[in-house]
């Protein structure tokens, strides 16, 4: 008698399940705004030594490491992400290298996936600001596509 009890409940449990009650891992997720890196003179992907993307006002470094594209983050709840991007960066020396302040402006549109899932946030960008200092590493930017909805191209370019 209490092997069928267990079995009635095991089987009115696996059948309650919905399939939207598992959020699977090919579930598109929010996508990172990606940047790509790129020589201003001849226009090819060219690599940044020791880059250090830091996010305004916080302690975590977000990436430290030579790369010629990157995906970053935007945050979800606002309308302005702000990351330093500061190149041949040396953890071992206080103030080292040069450091950029990027001002990422866009709008958040959210699309529910289901109950799993939740929601997925695509972003459109409205514009990029380069704080201007008196040695900007940063040349110049460039947005190839202001939709950001998913991973697959560099969306925006960075000269340097």
């Amino acid at each position: 008698m209490k092997n069928k009890i267990i079995f009635i409940f095991t089987l009115l449990l696996s059948i309650s399940c919905e399939p939207d009650d598992i959020c699977l891992s090919s579930t598109a997720d929010t996508p990172k705004l990606i940047l790509g890196f790129y020589d201003l003179n001849s226009g090819n992907l060219k690599e940044v030594n020791d880059l250090k993307i830091q996010g305004k006002n916080s302690e975590e470094i977000y990436l430290y490491q030579t790369v010629d594209s990157i995906g970053i983050p935007l945050k979800n709840l606002e309308q302005l992400t702000i990351y330093s991007l500061t190149k041949n960066y040396n953890e071992s020396s206080i103030n080292s290298g040069n450091s950029d302040q990027l001002y990422i402006n866009y709008k958040s549109s959210y699309s529910y996936i289901n109950r799993a899932c939740g929601f997925i946030t695509s972003y459109d960008l409205e514009s990029l600001i380069i704080e201007k200092d008196t040695s900007n590493w940063i040349l110049n930017t460039e947005i190839i596509t202001t939709n950001i909805s998913n991973e697959e191209n560099i969306h925006v370019k960075i000269f340097h």
